[in-house]
């Protein structure tokens, strides 16, 4: 009897240590919270393809306006040295240029003493039909990428080279306001034509599967303000080796796209309208400082929203960090700059990138 209640004893004793153990390894275990791509910040470039403007030609420049020159003084690494680096987010400014050769002539290099600063290649890449990749018709039109194609490639042989990279979200601005002196080229509208080549540009180099559109987001909600108000954007790492493009254009500028969008013969594109409008899902607020409250409306909404650290090179010719302290605290999951490395010609070494070193920040459970 006695090695009867030693043997109860036991079994109680290895139940409730068992127990107690098993409730221990599940706490230790516990399914981490899923991370939504509106939980990570990125950091990334604005006007990500940019070269230098020519030395002689800046000079030139800063003489006729000084202000304007500066503000157009900068410059980036290649997109693919941009990757290398870990920047996931990037901005292009796109010409329509169907017969080619619209910019091949710029101005600024027939100034007096302005160089080239294009080489034969460059030459003939904007001879050829289609987008032309640049800042500002004949100034500022150097650039590392000429063609949109050129740029869609180095995206895709990234991506392709790394399995498993995170989503990469691309905005466009399209280009087509005349700069309104002599001599100066007048771009050409963004009409019907040119959207639909333009998503069939991206999508010839882009399988559809690659892109992350808004009809993937929106479902079978009525609209994409709903979606991203009752579910929210998906997992981040349901949207790993994918790439989201967004049009950064006013409403009344992207009337032909939103057309072809009904018709449903268009809508690879994220448009960015106001909160409020049934298909905003991304919110451009570029003035963290400014646009604080709206930024922090829009986030607790569950919209992804770009603002910039700063702009035209003022904040990194003064190392000013109020606007970049104000970008971070902000709430926005996307921030542009100018300088995700600092430029040695600036004292303070002003500069935009996370504590840890990197250009991306996905939190830890």
């Amino acid at each position: 009897m006695i090695y009867v209640k030693k043997f109860i004893g036991l079994a109680w004793f290895l139940s409730v240590f068992c127990l107690s153990d098993t409730q221990a390894l599940q706490a230790d275990t516990e399914a981490p919270t899923p991370v939504k791509l509106t939980d990570v910040t990125y950091i990334g470039s604005h006007n990500s393809y940019k070269r230098a403007i020519e030395p002689r030609l800046l000079t030139i420049l800063r003489w006729l306006d000084e202000d304007t020159a500066n503000s157009l003084d900068y410059h980036h690494k290649t997109l693919e040295a941009q990757l290398a680096l870990g920047i996931r987010l990037f901005e292009l400014d796109v010409f329509y240029d169907p017969k080619g050769g619209l910019y091949a002539n710029p101005l600024g290099a027939r100034w007096p003493f302005a160089k080239q600063g294009l080489t034969p290649e460059m030459k003939d890449l904007l001879r050829t039909p289609g987008f032309k990749v640049l800042h500002a018709q004949d100034i500022d039109y150097r650039s590392h990428c000429i063609t949109f194609r050129q740029c869609l490639e180095s995206f895709a042989s990234f991506s392709d080279d790394n399995a498993n990279h995170e989503p990469i979200i691309v905005t466009l601005n399209l280009k087509a306001s005349p700069i309104n002196l002599p001599g100066f080229t007048h771009p050409l509208a963004f009409d019907h034509t040119a959207f639909l080549a333009l998503e069939a540009e991206i999508l010839s180099v882009l399988a559809r599967p690659r892109l992350f559109s808004p009809e993937d987001l929106q479902g079978a909600w009525p609209t994409l303000a709903t979606a991203v108000e009752r579910d929210g954007w998906p997992l981040f790492n349901e949207l790993r080796n994918r790439f989201i493009f967004v049009l950064d254009e006013s409403e009344a500028k992207l009337a032909n796209y939103s057309q072809l969008v009904r018709e449903h013969k268009a809508g690879l594109l994220f448009k960015t309208p106001p909160l409020g409008h049934p298909d905003a899902a991304i919110l451009v607020l570029n003035d963290p400082i400014g646009m604080a409250r709206e930024i922090q409306s829009g986030t607790e909404l569950g919209y992804l929203v770009r603002t910039r650290a700063d702009a035209d090179t003022v904040e990194a010719r003064s190392n000013d960090i109020k606007r970049r302290n104000a970008a971070f605290r902000s709430g926005a999951q996307l921030i542009s700059t100018d300088y995700y490395l600092p430029d040695p010609r600036f004292n303070g070494n002003y500069q935009v990138q996370f504590s840890t070193g990197g250009y991306i920040e996905i939190p830890s459970n």
